[in-house]
């Protein structure tokens, strides 16, 4: 997993857009507001949650809603200029154990949580680490190799390059 490779090609996006919608900068609230929305997308993909539904299976959107996600996480990241180190905790390593809910709905409203925080503050007390091992443990839970997330994440970056280029 290459995370700078991952966050280069999002700031290119995020350039092209402000400069297209003539912005000096992006709106970290509105980001902000955005990734939990995206994540509440994620999670009406994965259904996991939906107690009252006969057959909750996931939907075939579930991996481009978490590229989506992904994609606002960078950008939040990249507008902390949380640059290092650029990492997420490998499973085993102690830093991880207090990240990890015991169900898929507690680790997205710990992502979620953090989202908040960042709101309220506009600092994450833990670090960017956090966040990204979070998701990465999400994902995971999920069951999607960090490498389908990764390769998820560029297709939909190409559709949403495509989509700034025809006035989306």
């Amino acid at each position: 997993m290459n995370l700078t490779k991952l966050f280069e090609t999002q700031a290119k996006l995020d350039e092209h857009i402000q400069k297209k919608q003539e912005q000096q900068t992006v709106n970290l609230k509105n980001m902000i507001l955005a990734t939990i929305v995206e994540i509440g997308e994620m999670s009406n993909e994965w259904q996991g949650f939906k107690d009252w539904k006969v057959n909750p299976k996931p939907k075939e959107g579930l991996l481009e809603e978490i590229a989506d996600v992904l994609s606002f996480i960078l950008v939040v990241g990249n507008q902390l200029q949380h640059r290092g180190p650029l990492m997420i905790y490998p499973e085993g390593d102690s830093n991880r154990h207090g990240l990890v809910a015991s169900n898929i709905t507690g680790q997205i409203l710990s992502l979620i949580s953090y989202f908040i925080r960042l709101w309220e503050y506009e600092e994450i007390d833990q670090g960017y680490r956090d966040v990204l091992t979070t998701f990465a443990i999400l994902t995971e839970m999920l069951g999607f190799t960090w490498y389908q997330v990764e390769e998820a994440y560029y297709a939909k970056s190409k559709i949403n390059h495509s989509r700034q280029e025809n006035g989306y």
